[in-house]
């Protein structure tokens, strides 16, 4: 029989008390950025500039507690599978920092960015592309703050592997017995014996979680900006489209000439858009790329002679890169389609109808539209999904030649 005393299901009650505050979280009001502008403002890179002092300390924690001595001091263990794992953790953190380091450098072109973005949706739209726009605000308010839970889950995952097991150890083996301890990151933690003894394991571990969060926080903020700011720019591409293609149901001429210029205005600020959007993230992904193509390598080689417990916590940070690259590339992608769908609405509509003046107007947006729009890596190339493909390549080749080499 099955147990149906009430105190048998007691442990649902503090998740069925989280649940309202979950889907609360998840499902905001639509406004513009809500949650990665809270991000940016609470350690002063959006807003009170005097709170830049928070982000001096997020990148002194990381410094002091991992880079710094991963950097200096090395892994602690010798072997070159410990030598790969310690590089590919290294520049995973570095990474970050540098990323979110090159963003706060060009504050003053995101701020740019942020107010033409502002104030072309404040603009007069027709009803159903005003409630298009709210439902799009909801559901990159959404993916923001579902990235930062996914963030989270991970950092929980990357930090509770190596102290389960660690506390395994500690209580089903003698001291003589025992392997080492399983570590968070492969380094040598100052003077401490953090491989073998559970004290200076247990500092390791308070100091580690501190820097651990403070590099997912930097995180979160890629993903909660960069990400959803490329994704506003082919919304914007895509509202205008849809308002060419809507023009030709206007019956009166003088509307439509009026219609025209405010769509000519509107790709205008678009365009200004990317302008500030590729000044603001193109060294951001210049420094992903490649630096994805040397993580994925030395990762793929270490997790191919170490496939067990110890490449838990690889894997977690090579799914975190992963994810990040795939979605860069896909919002690209998005980005340089709907820019060039502005040129084709402006072919498709019966432009010979209409009066000289106009046919100008829709000649300007097509020479505009003509020209490659997109994100770049630094002027290099283009983000997209064939950029994806060969950082891809470039990172499966250097890992053959590695493990051909060792």
């Amino acid at each position: 029989m099955y147990n149906t005393h009430p105190g048998h299901y007691s442990w649902l009650v503090p998740i069925r008390a989280m649940w309202p505050r979950l889907r609360k979280f998840l499902a905001p009001e639509p406004e513009l950025l809500s949650f990665g502008l809270q991000m940016l403002r609470f350690v002063g890179l959006w807003g009170d500039r005097r709170r830049i002092v928070r982000y001096l300390l997020v990148l002194l924690s990381e410094l002091m507690f991992l880079i710094g001595p991963k950097a200096l001091l090395g892994s602690g263990k010798e072997g070159i599978d410990s030598t790969v794992r310690n590089i590919a953790e290294l520049i995973f953190l570095v990474e970050v920092c540098i990323s979110i380091g090159i963003f706060a450098s060009r504050r003053t072109s995101f701020e740019r960015l942020m107010a033409i973005l502002e104030e072309i949706l404040r603009r007069k739209w027709p009803q159903d592309l005003q409630d298009e726009i709210d439902r799009f605000h909801r559901r990159m308010e959404f993916f923001a703050r579902a990235y930062a839970l996914y963030i989270g889950f991970l950092v929980v995952l990357f930090c509770c592997v190596p102290v389960g097991s660690t506390l395994v150890k500690l209580v089903r083996f003698d001291e003589s017995e025992r392997s080492d301890f399983m570590l968070v990151v492969e380094l040598q933690f100052f003077w401490f014996d953090i491989r073998r003894n559970a004290f200076h394991y247990a500092i390791y571990m308070m100091f580690c979680l501190v820097a651990v969060s403070c590099s997912a926080y930097q995180s979160v903020l890629k993903g909660s900006i960069i990400v959803v700011v490329t994704q506003y720019g082919s919304k914007l591409f895509e509202l205008i489209s849809k308002r060419i293609e809507a023009m030709a149901k206007i019956p009166k001429q003088t509307d439509r000439d009026r219609e025209l210029r405010e769509i000519v205005k509107l790709h205008g600020l678009a365009m200004e858009y990317v302008h500030h959007l590729e000044s603001t993230i193109s060294f951001v992904m210049i420094n992903q790329i490649m630096n994805c193509i040397l993580i994925w390598c030395l990762m793929m080689f270490y997790v191919s002679t170490n496939f067990g417990p110890n490449a838990a916590n690889v894997m977690l940070l090579f799914l975190v890169l992963m994810g990040e690259m795939v979605v860069y590339c896909l919002n690209g992608t998005a980005l340089s389609e709907q820019a060039a769908g502005v040129s084709h609405a402006i072919y498709h509509y019966p432009w010979y109808t209409e009066s000289v003046q106009m046919q100008k107007h829709m000649q300007l947006i097509i020479q505009r539209a003509q020209r490659p729009t997109g994100v770049t890596a630094a002027k290099f190339y283009y983000v997209n999904i064939e950029r994806l493909g060969m950082v891809i390549q470039a990172s499966y080749s250097y890992y053959l030649i590695l493990k051909k080499r060792f």
